[in-house]
């Protein structure tokens, strides 16, 4: 007897996967005011998120740089305004902080959007050419543009030098709520490769408190002696920095 194969109905692949928001974990939203009469607008309102199923870059600058990019600039020839906001977890729509608002001529920056020349330069370079000429870049160069690296100044490790841990720690708190916490925590660690200095006594305090521990919960009196002996040759090695 021949066993034939299961057959099963398959979707052709099309090669363009469908993008699927996550509202809950998104870091922006937007407001898309559509024009009425536009022949391409059946609605008027239009609601987006920035995050899909997959990856959001935790960086909110580059986040919202290439949003702008794509999808948010090219759908600005359909509407009288696009507005984005910052999400707040567990807080209303209403109450979400409102950072940026674009129009058919113009833009208004708000809060730390303000501040951010890479959002506002380029938003400028936008208006100044495309906006004020009639002429729009094409949809392909705006694709090639959202995977183009993003210089940041500011963010530039070889560009700062911290004299002590806390100062750099301090650093990172001053800029968590431009950039987002979880991309200065990234941020903190890899600055390590910079100035390793910084953390040999932090790395050498966190060991030390696990030897200790190790010494007052031993069950056997091996076991304290070992845990012992590693703590006094780490202390003599390294000077604890507190």
């Amino acid at each position: 007897m021949t066993i034939q194969p299961a057959a099963y109905n398959r979707k052709p692949n099309t090669g363009t996967p469908k993008f699927e928001a996550d509202p809950i974990n998104s870091t922006f939203r937007w407001e898309f005011y559509l024009t009425p009469g536009n022949a391409r607008n059946r609605i008027s309102l239009m609601d987006g998120y920035s995050k899909g199923m997959g990856f959001e870059n935790p960086n909110k600058v580059l986040l919202l740089y290439r949003k702008l990019i794509n999808p948010l600039l090219p759908y600005l020839s359909r509407c009288d305004a696009i507005v984005i906001y910052e999400q707040a977890p567990g807080l209303p729509k209403e109450l979400h902080t409102k950072v940026l608002e674009i129009y058919s001529n113009q833009y208004r920056a708000h809060g730390w959007v303000k501040d951010t020349a890479v959002i506002t330069e380029y938003l400028d370079n936008y208006f100044n050419h495309y906006v004020k000429t009639g002429t729009m870049p094409p949809l392909e160069d705006r694709r090639k543009n959202v995977r183009q690296p993003v210089y940041m100044q500011e963010l530039d490790h070889t560009r700062h030098h911290f004299a002590t841990l806390d100062e750099l720690r301090v650093f990172c708190r001053s800029r968590s709520e431009k950039y987002s916490e979880i991309c200065m925590r990234g941020w903190y660690y890899r600055h390590a490769e910079y100035q390793p200095e910084l953390f040999e006594n932090e790395v050498t305090d966190m060991i030390t408190d696990a030897l200790a521990h190790q010494v007052h919960t031993a069950t056997t009196y091996e076991e304290a002696e070992r845990a012992q002996n590693s703590l006094t040759n780490l202390l003599t090695k390294h000077k604890s920095n507190r």
